[in-house]
């Protein structure tokens, strides 16, 4: 309770006028004020609050003053709460002692003295309230004590504890430092060693405490000494952990490589107070380690020549498939397709001889025959090289196959280029970009389901970029990346031909719809080196 909190001051008064000139009398307080009209009311208020002072009429109906008085002494809460009695007929010394003899501190008669009423009831209020805050202290010293002394027994316990764990650590330490396959070390401030396990000397043959200071560097070999001692001393005066690798001669005189390395400790200002560290033998995982660097770069020699073989290899069989299907395209066409031209010619002699009309009959169905033959041969000839490859370049062969594959499959299909101008690229480029696009639709008739597909060629900045974009229900995840075993032979060989021109080849779900993409990288035609240099 702080010291401008207020208290509560309770006002009994069977008469309100009465009740009404104590709160005006006592408002000046700034206290709590309660009024009660009855004796029984005063205790209900008496139990809901904590009270400072009662200041009570002695005549009240039901429950007069002293009754009042001398039940709320009975309660152990009340014991000590001050009564201030007021009283305008019991005016005697007998009155006044019964009312002291009830609890009452005072016994104030009408008429009352505003001045003086306050002045008695302040004095008791701030008794209360210095009672309160004296209580809630000692409460709290109390408290205080209880949970320092908790506090040391804690403390007390803990340091035992401590005590305990140290002398059980001290003796692992010892345990480990005598039985440890490593050297163990420390040194002060300054570098010098102060102390080398037993582990050095029985390696190195050296005399029982001679590592000591700079000692230990005797030992080093010569194409090491002066970079050890520099990487040891630099870890000094910077305060840096220390981790070095050098050789140590033995007692035979071999020397083997050792690691050594080492953590400052520092006291509360950040200084260095001393270092300690570990030396352990390496030189067995130090040969296998160059040993496993010597095979591992002469496989990714034997890698890298293999992967050139195989991407040598896998072009030449491409160069010989594509002049396959020129040798098979060209066949077909100057062999069976002149043919069937010359049968169809044969027939059409035969019609304008004028022979009957049955003969002319059959002889018509035959030539209508022979034409889907002579058809057929052309687009087979076209699917597998088409002419106009060669002959006008990568953009009238790809509009031509376009346009039959929307009469073959009712596809519709578009194509769009960037820039306008698309200049022409070189035979093995534009064959195996072909490729790549007619494998594309054919996967797209074959799987999508799709009612469009659209095909952009986009060059810009060196790289061609070729994007088939269909609506159909979409691929798999593990054909989208890619994965091994998710995808077909189709799929394998335009990633192929990707790579052999240096680019990649790209699948992803479009929602709906799947996106075929391969970027490659373009070179400049000899035609725009011309024009440049012009």
């Amino acid at each position: 309770m702080g010291d401008k909190e207020k208290v509560n001051i309770l006002l009994v008064d069977d008469q309100p006028a009465k009740l009404l000139t104590y709160e005006v009398i006592l408002g000046e307080l700034g206290e709590n004020l309660i009024k009660s009209a009855s004796g029984r009311d005063a205790l209900e208020q008496l139990l809901k609050h904590d009270v400072a002072v009662v200041l009570m009429d002695v005549s009240m109906p039901d429950l007069d003053g002293f009754e009042l008085a001398e039940m709320i002494r009975q309660h152990p809460r009340f014991q000590r709460t001050a009564i201030i009695f007021i009283s305008a007929v019991h005016l005697t010394d007998l009155d006044r002692i019964k009312g002291y003899q009830r609890g009452a501190v005072d016994y104030i008669s009408v008429p009352v003295i505003p001045e003086l009423l306050r002045a008695k009831v302040s004095v008791f209020a701030e008794l209360h309230r210095k009672t309160r805050q004296l209580e809630r202290l000692n409460r709290e010293l109390e408290q205080r004590v209880a949970e320092r002394t908790e506090e040391l027994a804690r403390r007390a316990e803990a340091l035992l504890l401590l005590n305990g764990e140290m002398a059980r650590k001290n003796q692992e330490l010892d345990a480990i430092v005598h039985t440890a396959p490593d050297t163990i070390f420390s040194s002060r401030a300054d570098g010098e060693w102060d102390y080398a396990s037993e582990r050095f000397y029985e390696y190195t043959g050296a005399p029982e405490r001679s590592a000591n200071g700079f000692g230990w560097l005797g030992y080093v070999h010569n194409d090491d000494v002066e970079a050890c001692r520099n990487h040891w001393m630099d870890a000094v005066q910077s305060g840096r952990n220390y981790e070095a690798e050098f050789r140590l001669s033995g007692q035979d005189g071999v020397y083997r490589w050792f690691r050594a390395r080492a953590i400052a400790i520092r006291d509360g200002e950040g200084e260095v107070l001393k270092w300690y560290g570990t030396c352990s033998d390496i030189h067995d995982s130090k040969m296998l380690e160059q040993s496993i660097r010597q095979s591992a770069a002469e496989l990714e020699r034997l890698v890298d020549d293999r992967t050139m073989a195989l991407r040598r290899l896998s072009g030449r069989l491409m160069q010989i498939q594509d002049e396959e299907r020129r040798r098979v395209a060209r066949e077909l066409h100057d062999g069976l397709g002149q043919d069937l031209a010359a049968a169809k010619m044969l027939l059409d002699a035969i019609v304008q001889q004028g022979r009957g009309a049955s003969d002319e009959e059959g002889v018509a169905e035959a030539i209508e025959i022979i034409d889907h033959a002579i058809q057929q041969v052309r687009s087979v000839s076209h699917l597998l090289h088409p002419p106009l490859l060669d002959e006008v370049g990568l953009l009238s062969a790809l509009k031509w196959y376009l346009e039959g594959l929307s009469r073959r499959s009712s596809i519709e299909t578009s194509l769009d280029v960037e820039p306008g101008d698309f200049p022409r690229l070189g035979a093995e480029a534009e064959t195996a970009i072909f490729r790549i696009i007619q494998e594309a639709l054919t996967n797209v008739y074959r799987h999508s389901g799709a009612r469009s597909a659209q095909v952009k060629l986009h060059r810009q900045d060196g790289l061609l970029t070729v994007a088939i974009r269909d609506d159909g229900k979409g691929i798999e995840e593990a054909i989208a990346e890619l994965r091994p075993g998710g995808i077909g032979i189709g799929i394998g060989g335009m990633r192929q031909r990707a790579r052999e021109l240096g680019g990649e080849l790209r699948l992803a779900n479009a929602n709906p719809g799947t996106v075929v993409e391969v970027v490659l990288p373009c070179r400049q035609p000899a035609s725009e080196k011309a024009s440049a240099i012009a």
